[in-house]
Formats: C-alpha cells, structure tokens, sequence
C-alpha cells in the first residue's frame, strides 16, 4: 500500500467535518493503526461511520466508496454495530479491532462504552475464559515435548507453535483484555503494560521468536515457569495441579539446542 498522502488527510477531515455536523450521523471513529495512534507513514484510515436507521442506505452509497483509496468507511446502524463482534459470535475475533479507540463523534455516548466493552474480555467470562485457554496451553506444551522426546521434530515445533495463541489470551486475559492482533503485540507490551506479567516484554518476546524459529525447550520451559507463577497467583492454580506428574515432567524434560 502506498504511504498516505495529504489528500488522503484532507478527504478524512471533511468526512470528519460532515460527521460532526450532520444530525443522521451519530457516531464516528477510526479503527487499525490510526486509532489506536500507532500511525506509519502506510498506515490508511479506517472509518466506522453509524447513522441512524433512516439514513442507512443512502449513506452507505454516499460514503461506503471514498474516492481515495487510502480512506475505508463501513457505514453501521448502532444497533448494528451493538452487535458486531459480540462475546461467542461469529464475529468476536475482530474485538481487538475496537481496542484503545476512542469515538471522534459519539452524540449518543454510548458508543465510547460500546467500544470499551468490545476490546476486553466481559468481567462474567474472565476465569472460565482464562481457565480454558491456560488448560489449552499446557496441552500444547506437553504435546510439544513429547514430540521432542520421540524424535518428531516437526510435530514438536508445530504444536510449540500453536502454545502461542492460548498463552496469549491467558496473560491478557487474566487482565480482562483480549489478545492483540499480532502486528501491535510488541506495541501493546510497551504503551500498555501487563502488571500481572512477571516477564520483561523484552524477554517474553525473545522467548516467544525462540519457540517459533525451533520450539526451543529452553524458552517453552521458561515461558511456562512464569505463566503457571501468574496463573497461581491469579487464583488458576487447580487449573495448573490438574497436570499433576505432567507439569513436574514438563519441568525437568530437557532437550538438546
């Protein structure tokens, strides 16, 4: 894609201008990098523009087509946009997508709670979330090692590669946040620090490059001595003491780098 140009900008701040203004328009916002304010010289303009029920299909035609490439807009009822990317629908994997964004236009205000509730993990499903997903990755930890002790290389690093996803919802989960798309993961760490992470973000993603390059056990292991040490202290300890021997195997299994 082609860096942003100033005609770019200018096309957004009068479809901003116009969504201040037009009493049909009710709400406006920015997702991707541009609001979350990680903004690249390629980064576009992604706009979520809501009207009222009304208006819906003629707004659609108006502003659904910019006429630079650079600027999307979705044009959404509240209602709709309500129930996008609601918790367990099909949708729900785009919840990191409202994260950190704040509306540019909100004459309900109610979508600034609505982008709020979309970009974490609901307070009622947080410890059955965490519990699932913190099971999930110490499966695929032993499933990993003992690919590495019966000499199945590929297994051992394809299952130390799939350890990754549910590591990651546990560690954001526990914070009642959902897991960040990986292109903001090394952003996220440092503009929003994990105070449960007993891991340097430095460290972590050194560790998480070293399973994904070799499955290295060395860094699985070391990735799990501080996830079960956050999960115990969290409250998720019968999760962990239902691996039983397996955990202490999983401890002391080591393998040659």
């Amino acid at each position: 894609m082609e860096p942003t140009t100033n005609a770019a900008a200018k096309l957004f701040e009068q479809i901003l201008a116009q969504a201040r203004t037009d009493p049909n328009i009710v709400g406006f916002f920015l997702g991707g990098s541009r609001g979350k304010g990680m903004v690249t010289e390629h980064s576009d303009y992604d706009c979520v523009m809501v009207v009222t029920e009304e208006v819906l299909p003629e707004y659609a035609r108006r502003y659904g087509h910019p006429a630079d490439p650079r600027i999307e807009a979705e044009v959404v009822t509240l209602e709709k946009f309500r129930n996008h990317a609601a918790w367990g629908s099909s949708t729900a994997w785009d919840r990191y997508n409202f994260a950190h964004v704040t509306p540019l236009v909100d004459k309900t205000g109610e979508l600034a709670g609505m982008l709020r509730e979309k970009g974490s993990v609901p307070e009622a499903e947080r410890r059955k979330f965490v519990a699932g997903h913190l099971d999930g990755y110490i499966n695929q930890v032993y499933r990993s090692l003992k690919c590495f002790r019966d000499g199945q290389a590929a297994g051992a690093r394809l299952e130390a590669a799939d350890s990754v996803r549910p590591m990651l919802d546990v560690v954001f989960g526990m914070h009642g946040r959902v897991r960040p798309y990986y292109k903001y993961l090394e952003w996220e760490l440092r503009a929003f620090p994990l105070e449960k992470l007993t891991m340097a973000p430095e460290e972590l993603t050194e560790a998480l490059l070293k399973i994904l390059e070799t499955g290295s056990v060395r860094a699985q292991r070391l990735v799990l001595e501080h996830v079960e040490g956050m999960a115990r202290a969290d409250g998720y300890g019968a999760v962990v003491d239902d691996w039983g021997w397996r955990l202490g195997w999983m401890k002391e299994f080591s393998h040659k780098e």
